[in-house]
């Protein structure tokens, strides 16, 4: 399955206009004939409709809405694989979030992926903890165009309807990202999602937690082990850390996505390759007879920037103490 996977040719396609029949927009609203039966409407042009109407931000009225629902349940019947193709569909539309709460909504999405009533059914506790469903929907709006990225962002709080505990007036979610990555892996698998895409996503949500933990006192190895158990996923995962962040303090929301961006510049440094000089202090007071001083330093600062330059390989050791001789003149060259 590709980042917009190709839809079975056996399912109906939508007309010209994207919208299934009898649908029409007027006056910024999504119309549908009264009387009309819901039950000749393919799931492509159902689920395509919703996307049309999320994305020109229709009004969606009572008999549409219910047009929508009777022809939606069609959904049921689809194999895994394309309630999977649907899901994709509706995640890389322009207003992804409006389309899955729309969907959603019309009860479609729980043909497609169920576990997203149960996040809408969660309790609201404010002050708490957030409201879970809105808070994926935010999530997934702030979220680039990227399969992977959209799938990880829908799934990344799956697990927290089954790990709410609240002690002394907190809200915790323990383990919610292990549990919701293995869950997501075993969604991702039935619904016919490659194992790239799968594995893509149960990375993005097992590490959420951990990307968005990130304090200035951590480690360089700390960072190395989070930026290589992302491995390929890495900038996946920046993204999604980056759109985890809702809360409506902005203070907050500008606190913690400067930390995923220290984070990432904590990463890039740790990336660039270390400059190699190529000769040490112990080979350059042997050979010129002198002892250690501050000398050492420039000449070795010379050679490091011949080597940034690339007018020299730090392997050359011949080309260097060339360099040296250029630099200190007679007394290299008597040495």
């Amino acid at each position: 399955m590709n980042a917009r996977p190709r839809i079975g040719a056996a399912m109906e396609e939508p007309g010209k206009s994207g919208l299934a029949l009898p649908f029409s927009i007027d006056q910024g609203a999504l119309c549908v004939p009264s009387g009309a039966a819901g039950d000749t409407t393919g799931p492509v042009a159902i689920i395509r409709t919703i996307v049309i109407a999320a994305d020109q931000g229709l009004y969606v009225g009572p008999e549409a809405a219910g047009y929508l629902s009777r022809a939606g349940m069609v959904c049921a019947e689809l194999t895994a694989q394309e309630r999977g193709c649907l899901l994709v569909e509706l995640l890389l539309a322009d207003c992804p979030a409006d389309a899955v709460e729309l969907a959603t909504r019309l009860g479609i999405m729980r043909h497609l992926l169920p576990d997203l009533d149960r996040l809408q059914e969660m309790p609201r506790r404010p002050g708490l903890y957030k409201d879970v469903f809105t808070h994926t929907l935010r999530v997934i709006a702030a979220t680039p165009p990227d399969a992977i990225t959209r799938l990880a962002a829908l799934l990344h709080d799956i697990a927290k309807p089954d790990t709410l505990v609240i002690e002394g007036g907190a809200a915790h979610f323990p383990n919610h990202d292990l549990i919701g990555a293995e869950r997501a892996g075993r969604r991702l698998r039935g619904l016919g999602f490659t194992d790239e895409i799968t594995e893509g996503v149960r990375t993005l949500v097992r590490l959420h937690q951990r990307a968005n933990s990130y304090e200035a006192t951590w480690t360089d190895s700390a960072v190395r082990r989070l930026h290589l158990d992302a491995g390929a996923h890495w900038e996946r995962l920046l993204d999604l850390s980056h759109a985890d962040v809702t809360s409506a303090r902005p203070e907050a929301v500008v606190r913690a996505r400067r930390r995923v961006d220290e984070l990432a510049d904590h990463a890039a440094r740790l990336d660039k390759p270390v400059d190699v000089c190529p000769l040490d202090g112990n080979e350059l007071m042997e050979r010129l007879g002198r002892g250690p001083g501050r000398w050492i330093g420039e000449v070795k600062l010379h050679l490091l920037e011949l080597v940034r330059s690339g007018r020299l390989d730090p392997n050359d050791k011949d080309a260097a103490w060339e360099a040296v001789g250029a630099l200190l003149g007679s007394e290299a060259e008597r040495a």
